[in-house]
């Protein structure tokens, strides 16, 4: 799974990913887009877009301060990342999250699927610290 710990940024596909937006914050559109169209196409969730979407949830959390910065971002323009996102992009975001959670239990999430697998307490706080960003994304307003 590319995983060394149960936070948001601890596996490959959240590096990557961080790494994309770090590059180039406008790509937050095209890297959600990206997971979108997949999943839309293969109607399953794999294990780098469960963990992007969740990065780039945290990442939207982190930029309007509900999160507080963590090591990985600091390098990332937060606020060319809030002029990137709208209310359709955020809505995509959590919808994304829900799938990579399998609040639908839909069976549908490598991720998931994965985290399962794992030690009990591992995967109870890998889906608290999601459950988190998820919940707290639902409450933004744009």
């Amino acid at each position: 799974m590319g995983a060394w710990d149960t936070g948001i940024f601890d596996n490959d596909g959240a590096g990557d990913c961080l790494i994309a937006i770090q590059h180039n914050p406008a790509s937050i559109q095209e890297q959600v887009q990206y997971i979108q169209n997949t999943w839309l196409e293969e109607k399953y969730m794999e294990v780098d877009e469960g963990s992007s979407i969740l990065a780039l949830g945290e990442l939207v959390l982190i930029a309007y301060g509900i999160q507080p910065t963590h090591p990985l971002t600091a390098d990332i323009d937060l606020e060319a990342i809030k002029s990137q996102l709208t209310q359709e992009i955020l809505s995509q975001i959590t919808q994304l999250i829900r799938v990579a959670l399998n609040v639908d239990n839909t069976g549908a999430s490598e991720i998931y699927e994965l985290w399962a697998e794992a030690d009990t307490a591992d995967f109870a706080a890998w889906k608290h610290t999601g459950n988190n960003v998820l919940a707290k994304l639902e409450q933004i307003n744009l």
